[in-house]
């Protein structure tokens, strides 16, 4: 690791399996970059490329090849190529195995080394895509593409969706120049712009002849993204996992092996983590959301204690139960 960083051979667009570069920072760098963008009144294009397999598809000749290129020393690759060829795999299913067959393809499973292996091989696939602002973590692509500005709407977006075919041509070309096939079922865009109204039909986009799905929400690193960069589809979907885990929670006390304490060390353990998920787009979040939050928060505790009469106020003095701010302060505390 030290020497790819010596040398610079991780992209700053990578966050993926590297010390100091989390999964909260990279969401944010792309939230930042997608909202500058349509405060533009560009529209915005947002593709997020699923590799098919990705770990699994590691090309050794190719990939060895491309270290000695990179200036990673003939002593480094011979280890590599060592750790990387003659091994085999068998499969056993109900106690019947397979024949002894070569492993020619993708790196070990569970090695720390493997997904290293693999950023430093695809580390530049951005300079690929010039056109489009990409933002990687580890195998997960999202790549933003914006219209030109300064021109009407209707070109705008005839623009953009010339900007889209050139993208998965050039995506196209490097995923058989890598030999790392795409998934193209998983493959798909989100249009956002601050426009009313979108195209009525959406551009036709395609990669490798199968056509490309638009979508009006996506999961990126475990968060929702819409098309407005609005987040009260996402808090709705946490609440009601929230609400799972609670229910789930109290229903143990039905079976009489449940206390107070336990339930509030359950509590800590498979629900509050859902909060602090979002804690990273607390700033993007309205004030009237995060004040629905922090109650529902209060809400969720005093289910867990049973006294969901009680006022917010009272039920933290009287249990003394921080709040979620104190709790996103705390943690914030902790990481800088």
């Amino acid at each position: 690791m030290t020497i790819l960083e010596d040398k610079g051979l991780i992209p700053e667009s990578q966050s993926g399996f590297l010390p100091g570069r989390r999964l909260q920072t990279r969401v944010l760098l792309f939230l930042e970059q997608l909202m500058s963008y349509m405060s533009n009144s560009s529209p915005v294009a947002t593709v997020f490329v699923d590799f098919k397999s990705a770990f699994d598809q590691l090309w050794f000749a190719g990939c060895l090849g491309k270290l000695l290129r990179m200036g990673i020393s003939k002593a480094d690759i011979k280890w590599i190529g060592v750790w990387l060829y003659n091994r085999r795999a068998v499969v056993e299913i109900a106690g019947e195995r397979s024949r002894w067959f070569p492993i020619k393809r993708g790196g070990p499973q569970g090695s720390c080394f493997t997904p290293i292996l693999f950023i430093t091989y695809h580390s530049d696939m951005e300079k690929f895509l010039c056109m489009a602002m990409s933002f990687f973590f580890a195998d997960d692509l999202a790549a933003v593409i914006a219209a030109r500005t300064g021109i009407r709407f209707t070109e705008q977006c005839i623009d953009l969706e010339r900007r889209l075919n050139h993208f998965f041509a050039l995506l196209e070309f490097y995923a058989i120049l890598s030999v790392q096939p795409i998934n193209y079922i998983k493959t798909q865009a989100m249009f956002s712009a601050r426009a009313v109204s979108y195209p009525n039909p959406m551009p036709r986009i395609s990669c490798g002849g199968y056509a490309i799905e638009w979508v009006k929400t996506y999961k990126y690193l475990g968060y929702w993204v819409t098309t407005k960069i609005g987040w009260g589809n996402m808090i709705n979907r946490f609440r009601i996992r929230i609400r799972q885990q609670v229910s789930m929670i109290n229903s143990n006390r039905f079976t009489g092996t449940t206390s107070p304490s336990l339930r509030r060390i359950l509590f800590s353990t498979f629900v509050l983590p859902f909060f602090t998920w979002l804690f990273v787009l607390f700033p993007l979040f309205t004030h009237a959301q995060i004040t629905d939050l922090s109650h529902y928060y209060y809400t969720s505790l005093k289910r867990i204690y049973h006294c969901l009469h009680w006022n917010d106020l009272f039920f933290s003095f009287a249990y003394n139960e921080k709040s979620l701010e104190d709790h996103m302060f705390l943690i914030i505390g902790l990481n800088t």
